[in-house]
């Protein structure tokens, strides 16, 4: 029985460590990008995407805008960890920048540009995660798909703007 308990022990550990030195191959950066070309008004796209309070009304994976002050807020999903976001520059009808200040096992931020066309707006989103943290990396490598959540991100700006 204690040879069985300690071949278990050895093969956990074996395990963690393989998940681990594999983190540490995988790279601590990970980098979206989705361009849409929208019918609607740059200014209309713009307001929409910034209006961080509203979003639950049209984004069906946020539970929940939890504002802790004008250029702060905590976005409560359906599914997963809440995250909370800072406003780091916003140029009307141009420009979001925010970043992630919660939770502390990861960093980053996502920009949204704004470009008036003559059908509509052409929207660029950039999303970037830094993950520290081995284990973390390929938990997110594994469970975390942001292109996927990108494209539900547009998806959902399209029903909204009626598109």
């Amino acid at each position: 029985m204690k040879r069985k308990m300690t071949v278990v022990a050895l093969s956990i550990l074996a395990l963690v460590t393989l998940v681990f030195v594999i983190g540490l191959l995988l790279p601590k950066q990970r980098e979206f990008v989705k361009t849409a070309n929208l019918k609607s008004s740059n200014e209309k796209v713009f307001q929409i995407v910034t209006d961080v309070e509203n979003q639950p009304s049209w984004r069906s994976d946020v539970q929940e805008i939890k504002v802790i002050d004008p250029n702060t807020w905590t976005e409560i999903p359906k599914k997963g960890t809440p995250i909370t976001f800072r406003t780091k520059q916003k140029i009307q009808n141009q420009l979001f920048e925010i970043e992630i200040i919660e939770p502390k096992s990861f960093k980053g931020y996502w920009v949204g540009t704004f470009e008036q066309t003559a059908t509509g707006t052409k929207v660029v989103f950039k999303e970037v995660v830094i993950i520290d943290n081995p284990l973390f990396r390929v938990m997110s490598m594994l469970f975390v798909d942001l292109d996927k959540t990108m494209d539900i991100y547009i998806a959902h700006l399209k029903t909204k703007l009626g598109e």
